[in-house]
């Protein structure tokens, strides 16, 4: 491989003078930096980046600690981060810890989970990055921090402890009161609402906002109309089969597996979605756009939580702007198909 030697030895000049024109740092004539750069695209010269940003103590990347890039929150978070790295001229380095493959759990299983992490930050501490970003498979709290380290640090999807180190997460208690409140503005009183398992903090805070929206339209809660599921298909299934004994009008599911497991149970009992029963999921996932009908659904802000992830670690870094702290919630957005726009009030 081609080096700055190779250059300047067939360009007849100094290794200072090439160094200065690939650098762009001006003072050669316009002849010279032609020949430098004729020769360097003719050896195929590619410089070394490491060493030139060791050399000037910032490397201009960012590392990424993923839990599992197969959760599908993943790819556009890292989508998000990728995009603000190309405006901000910074490039990123990713490390897979592969959670939810290995069935890992940071709270069951936390002495495989810090030796991950630790083994995940040691790594990027070695590639020189500027700061990092880790990014969880569901919201919680993440003890893992290189705190001790003096390093740039935000978490996507989750939440630190520290005050000091930012948090993007989203707003779901806000969502599912807006979502209810889609259901309600429809002429809906008897809104049932199938949750996800009892130990998610995503279930607690869309329960609650469901609740809200109850409350503020004069709607007394009935907790025979909240039926808990596990977030799976057949969950959604089974709570579709005791929530229309019950006669509801509507149907606020925590997210969109769920409800096509809603739709099952309803397809196969003649109950038509979006006519005889309005349902609203959660997630946005692809399947909620293919299914009949296409479902009403709350779409979650993952590519601006990796982009603001990112943005606010590289202001960080440059120390360009007052640092945020804390936990930062971006709204989501209700995305309303047929499922909900086709309801004949009886």
């Amino acid at each position: 491989m081609a080096n700055m030697k190779d250059i300047a030895d067939k360009a007849n000049v100094s290794i200072a003078t090439v160094s200065k024109v690939l650098n762009g740092i001006g003072g050669i004539s316009s002849e010279t930096t032609e020949l430098v750069l004729s020769i360097a695209d003719e050896l195929n010269y590619r410089p070394n980046l490491y060493a030139r940003n060791l050399k000037k103590g910032q490397s201009h990347s960012l590392g990424i600690i993923s839990e599992d890039i197969t959760v599908f929150n993943t790819p556009p978070i890292i989508d998000g981060i990728g995009a603000c790295c190309e405006e901000r001229n910074y490039h990123y380095l990713l490390e897979n810890l592969r959670l939810h493959k290995l069935s890992i759990d940071p709270v069951i299983h936390a002495a495989k989970y810090n030796q991950l992490t630790d083994e995940a930050i040691d790594l990027m501490l070695s590639m020189q990055v500027d700061g990092i970003i880790y990014l969880s498979c569901h919201s919680h709290k993440v003890l893992a921090h290189p705190l001790n380290q003096n390093i740039p640090f935000v978490c996507a999807y989750c939440s630190s402890p520290s005050l000091s180190i930012p948090s993007l997460l989203y707003n779901d208690r806000k969502a599912a009161y807006e979502a209810t409140g889609l259901l309600v503005r429809q002429g809906h009183a008897r809104i049932g609402c199938v949750t996800g398992s009892s130990d998610s903090i995503h279930m607690r805070n869309r329960l609650t906002g469901y609740q809200e929206a109850l409350f503020e339209n004069d709607i007394p809660y009935n907790p025979h109309l909240t039926i808990q599921g596990d977030w799976h298909r057949d969950s959604g299934y089974q709570a579709a089969e005791k929530l229309l004994k019950q006669n509801v009008t509507a149907i606020f599911c925590h997210n969109d597996i769920m409800a096509m497991g809603i739709i099952d149970y309803c397809t196969k009992q003649g109950v038509e979605i979006g006519r005889d029963l309005a349902l609203i999921g959660f997630d946005n996932l692809e399947i909620s756009t293919v299914c009949r009908p296409t479902l009403s659904t709350v779409e979650l802000p993952l590519f601006d939580i990796g982009h603001a992830s990112a943005r606010i670690l590289i202001d960080k870094i440059e120390g360009t702007k007052e640092p945020a702290i804390g936990e930062i919630y971006l709204d989501c957005q209700i995305i309303e198909r047929e499922s909900t726009q086709l309801y004949r009030k009886k």
